[in-house]
């Protein structure tokens, strides 16, 4: 049964900063006005599991994302799902956060003693950034689908009439973009209503809080629907793809690569959304004219 969640982190999204800039026109006055600014910080992701040799709980540091803070158990929750460390909820125990020293900026997610992170396969601890999800990894050739542990023959389909609306639907969720005009979205839709949406100042940021937010109430996403306020990048695919999601619906263009992704894993990949017309790049056949 779908059903929508509240966000129940002890750390809330922050209160976006005021700042004041000079507006300059072409008849070169200047005003000086007061605008709303996006908050983006760092999260540091360390992992704490069981060693087999030691018998003891080890940990390290995993990764450090810059994102818009809130909803971050979501966040953790989806992004670990999306990398493969973990498959479903009961994977981990516990988000212990630093409210303390880092101030919520950092937090230990305590893996169940059966999780065993492959760190030869993580290859090194690594940083991504809120323009590129990917920046920091060892390079481009280590990039590689990692295809997930349970694939599903997946029977889902939508109808051409309701993707002409996506856009505009999702465009109601996004409170944060309408203050600041600074964040992406990112919606998981399924029997005509938004499930769960989410915005960050990371397009995959949003992607892994929606994904997580359905791992957190353990609700399937094999008939749900990515909904992207922005582009399709290859890492987008790959998340829905970890996350057994098989339609992909976005406001602007695939690159070359996702649309390879896409094709590889039968990912129905929808790209430049408008009231009126979309393009298909792949999965034709789950989409329904009426």
């Amino acid at each position: 049964m779908h059903h929508r969640i509240e966000n129940d982190n002890a750390l809330e999204v922050k209160v976006m900063p005021k700042q004041h800039y000079q507006r300059q026109s072409e008849q070169l006055h200047q005003k000086l006005k007061e605008d709303v600014i996006i908050v983006e910080e760092p999260l540091q992701i360390s992992l704490s599991y069981y060693d087999l040799a030691s018998e003891q709980y080890q940990t390290n540091t995993l990764s450090i994302t810059m994102r818009t803070p809130g909803q971050d158990r979501e966040l953790i929750h989806g992004f670990l799902l999306c990398e493969g460390i973990i498959n479903e909820k009961g994977d981990i125990t516990d988000c212990e956060f630093d409210t303390q020293q880092h101030q919520g900026n950092a937090v230990c997610v305590v893996l169940a003693k059966h999780v065993q992170p492959n760190w030869r396969a993580i290859e090194r601890q690594f940083t991504s950034h809120s323009s590129c999800g990917i920046c920091g990894k060892t390079s481009l050739n280590a990039l590689q689908l990692k295809a997930p542990v349970k694939t599903t023959e997946n029977k889902t389909t939508i109808n051409s009439q309701n993707i002409f609306h996506l856009p505009e639907q999702l465009r109601l969720h996004q409170t944060i973009f309408s203050q600041t005009g600074g964040s992406h979205a990112a919606g998981l839709y399924s029997a005509d209503q938004f499930l769960v949406t989410a915005e960050d100042i990371g397009r995959h940021n949003a992607v892994d809080k929606v994904i997580g937010m359905n791992c957190l109430t353990e609700t399937s996403n094999e008939e749900t629907i990515l909904v992207l306020s922005g582009r399709i990048s290859f890492e987008l695919v790959q998340k829905a793809i970890m996350a057994n999601i098989h339609i992909i619906v976005a406001v602007g263009a695939p690159s070359a690569l996702a649309v390879k992704a896409a094709t590889k894993f039968n990912v129905t990949l929808i790209g430049f959304t408008k009231t009126d017309s979309f393009n298909v790049y792949h999965g034709g056949w789950r989409v329904l004219s009426t």
